[in-house]
């Protein structure tokens, strides 16, 4: 049976390229028919640009990696139209959390739907270090091991959202670490610090974070985009100012006590 990657952008192209190297039966659906060929003349990939050249009758399982919740539910509409009755879709878009709530639960009951944002980017995707936070059925053996060619590590959750609000707040604490880094360094810099020594002095000690140490290369773009998600969804995120000293030590340890209970 073939499984099928819908949207050949570089999450996309990144999943079907790791597939195809786990020896995986994949096929590509992609409506920019210049990214299609060239994918398909990159990796030998068979890549669709319309529904009629895809082969429905032997696609038993679909990954899903557009950008948009409305294309996403112009995906599942394509899928209801063409696809077989009984389907399993990983959803890789990561989505507003009630965006994914309302249409992840309104799919077809023969299908069994992934809801599966990631963590890693392009390159994660590629060589299978990525994190997936899922939510759906109960996996099958062959779910799990779909997954486990996919990514390093797996993050169960209950139901339907809550896999994107995990990667919204990850990412949304991400742009918060690069922002506060990036004030730093203009800090020091404007004190005579040089930029260079700063960040050798923050990655060996306590300001260290994935960002501090990925600086020169991290996409920020993205960051921001999962932020502004999860604004939309939520309502806001904190305001962080230094003044406070006894509020912000409350801060940390009431966050302390929520995450790892009396000391």
């Amino acid at each position: 049976m073939t499984e099928l990657i819908i949207g050949l952008g570089p999450i996309g192209a990144a999943v079907g390229e790791r597939l195809l190297a786990r020896h995986r039966d994949v096929a590509g659906f992609e409506i920019d028919n210049s990214r299609a060929q060239a994918l398909a003349d990159e990796t030998g990939m068979a890549v669709a640009s319309t529904p009629h050249e895809v082969p429905w009758r032997t696609v038993d399982a679909v990954y899903i990696a557009v950008r948009l919740a409305d294309q996403l539910e112009k995906v599942l509409a394509m899928l209801r139209e063409h696809a077989m009755e009984r389907l399993t879709i990983v959803v890789l878009t990561t989505l507003a959390p009630s965006d994914a709530a309302r249409i992840l639960s309104s799919t077809p009951t023969s299908w069994r739907v992934f809801e599966a944002p990631l963590s890693g980017g392009p390159q994660g995707a590629r060589d299978g270090s990525m994190s997936l936070m899922l939510a759906g059925p109960e996996p099958s053996d062959t779910d799990l091991s779909r997954f486990d060619d996919m990514a390093e590590r797996l993050f169960w959750t209950s139901r339907y959202g809550q896999p994107s609000l995990l990667k919204l707040l990850n990412n949304t604490l991400g742009a918060y670490n690069a922002l506060a880094t990036a004030a730093m360094l203009d800090l020091a810099v404007e004190h005579d610090v040089s930029a260079q020594q700063f960040l050798d002095v923050v990655n060996a000690s306590s300001g260290q974070s994935w960002m501090s140490t990925n600086f020169d290369n991290f996409h920020y773009p993205m960051l921001f985009k999962d932020a502004g998600l999860l604004i939309g969804d939520i309502g806001k995120t904190p305001t962080i100012a230094l003044g406070d000293r006894p509020a912000h030590e409350a801060t940390i340890e009431h966050a302390r006590l929520t995450a790892f209970g009396s000391h």
